[in-house]
């Protein structure tokens, strides 16, 4: 009997929940979510693991359309399957269980994990840390948390996020992007 591979065993439990495989990703679409399931070998002992990533390809579209001097777009979240089991990473090697196990893993952690991304709020909340206080020029997602809020009709507290002063440690393509960003919010601030 042959062992069941990494691939056929995620194959069976993405493929009935509307994954789609291309080569080692598993990509679902519900609505404007982009749900995606990745195989990760390591190149230095042949381990793997499972890394999930999410968007909102509308979001995603709206931030392509920004003219800026740098290509914008949505930086899809990520988490470790590992992160989600018990808060470590892991990974599997050489282990005959291992392909039941992670599919099992995937199964019973990644879905969830996907699944409690409903609405725009829930990514405002969830993704981006709506709510989170601090410095908003040190998030990684400023443009999709702002561009989310004007999908939302909250074009002022999206616009608020740039009103805080730039730190000198902040990154110069964060500044850039979100100073794109503002600018189009202000322009559809005035047209409204």
């Amino acid at each position: 009997m042959t062992r069941l591979s990494y691939t056929k065993a995620l194959d069976r439990v993405l493929g009935p929940l509307g994954f789609v495989r291309d080569k080692k990703d598993w990509v679902r679409i519900r609505g404007d979510i982009w749900d995606c399931v990745n195989l990760q070998k390591s190149w230095i002992d042949g381990a793997v693991t499972v890394s999930l990533y999410g968007k909102d390809l509308e979001t995603d579209r709206v931030l392509r359309s920004i003219e800026c001097g740098v290509v914008l777009g949505v930086i899809p979240v990520a988490e470790r399957i590992g992160i989600l089991i018990d808060g470590y990473d892991r990974w599997w090697k050489n282990d005959p269980n291992g392909p039941l196990e992670l599919s099992e893993a995937v199964r019973e952690h990644a879905i969830p994990w996907f699944d409690r991304i409903q609405t725009l709020e829930d990514q405002a909340s969830i993704w981006y840390s709506r709510t989170a206080t601090g410095r908003p020029w040190g998030r990684q997602h400023l443009g999709e948390l702002a561009i989310t809020l004007f999908r939302l009709g909250a074009i002022d507290e999206a616009l608020s996020f740039f009103d805080a002063p730039v730190p000198k440690t902040a990154n110069p393509h964060t500044v850039a992007t979100g100073r794109c960003v503002q600018r189009w919010l202000e322009g559809h601030k005035r047209s409204v």
